[in-house]
């Protein structure tokens, strides 16, 4: 992480700073700043094929499913739930109704990569198979002090 912050620019704003923990936390936000740019550049350059190969090992990786609800579809574009039901009632969004006429959606995971929110996702999924881990492995525990 040291080497990291060396190599993040200084600011005039810099010399205001005189805590060394405050001055790494301002060049971790700046750092996070630069990546978040990278990855949404990254994004729109992929094809297709990239994006379906990426969000195959991300799926993996955090546990991500094929379908996500209108909910969870409305966080990652940053619109509301009424607007996604548009949208998939438009066929704007890949996605089936779940029982003719209900609104409730089942959307397409993948098309949603490029949409502004799309790392909290994965984040947010991430935290969630960390505690179903954690989960899992306290119920281990438990059954072997049993025995």
């Amino acid at each position: 992480m040291v080497n990291l912050l060396d190599n993040v620019k200084s600011r005039p704003s810099d010399e205001l700073i005189k805590n060394k923990r405050v001055k790494e936390y301002v060049q971790l936000m700046r750092i996070a700043e630069e990546v978040e740019r990278e990855i949404k550049r990254r994004t729109n350059e992929l094809g297709e094929d990239e994006k379906q190969e990426a969000f195959e090992v991300l799926s993996q990786e955090y546990n991500i499913p094929q379908y996500v609800t209108v909910r969870d579809a409305a966080d990652i574009m940053g619109i509301s739930p009424q607007m996604v039901r548009r949208h998939c009632a438009d066929g704007k969004m890949s996605a089936q109704q779940t029982f003719e006429g209900s609104g409730k959606w089942q959307i397409e995971t993948q098309q949603l990569m490029d949409k502004p929110n799309w790392e909290r996702f994965i984040e947010k999924r991430a935290r969630i198979k960390d505690q179903s881990v954690g989960l899992a492995d306290e119920v281990l525990k438990n059954l072997q002090d049993e025995e």
